[in-house]
């Protein structure tokens, strides 16, 4: 009896710390993120598959997010994918290269606000690619993306 009381305690309490503000992206799409944790709470906007978001806690079932525009709010865990990292591009145009570096080549350019899937980091460079197809775009600097 006691060991299943500590089990269970144990349990509580990985399910209420604070996630210490991880990443990840939206596992579903059109993903409800709502006002509170419990699927009575108002909706407050919806959420794309890929959509990049940071985990700053969890309440039972339920996580709260972050998003790139400082949207806070929460979502059903089994909906977040904490595998696969995205990011989310800042300015409203930024160049995509062929290799990590300025030295690079530019093979096309980002818009603001397109999600891409994280595929490796080099320093203060990330690879990125398209979500679903995992087709490389090419390089984009950290700090002209948010999620990395």
């Amino acid at each position: 009896m006691r060991t299943l009381f500590s089990l269970v305690a144990t349990w509580l309490v990985i399910l209420t710390v604070p996630l210490w503000a991880s990443m990840a992206s939206i596992g579903k799409e059109k993903v409800n993120v709502r006002s509170a944790p419990n699927l009575e709470a108002e909706v407050l906007f919806q959420a794309h598959l890929g959509y990049p978001v940071e985990l700053s806690k969890t309440k039972g079932s339920w996580v709260q997010i972050k998003d790139w525009q400082e949207n806070v709010g929460w979502i059903y865990r089994p909906l977040v994918n904490q595998k696969v990292r995205t990011a989310v591009v800042l300015p409203d145009r930024v160049n995509i290269r062929k290799g990590p570096g300025l030295k690079h080549q530019v093979v096309t350019q980002a818009k603001g606000g397109e999600v891409y899937k994280i595929l490796e980091e080099n320093k203060s460079w990330v690879r990125i690619g398209f979500y679903l197809e995992n087709e490389e775009v090419g390089w984009i600097r950290k700090d002209m993306v948010w999620g990395e």
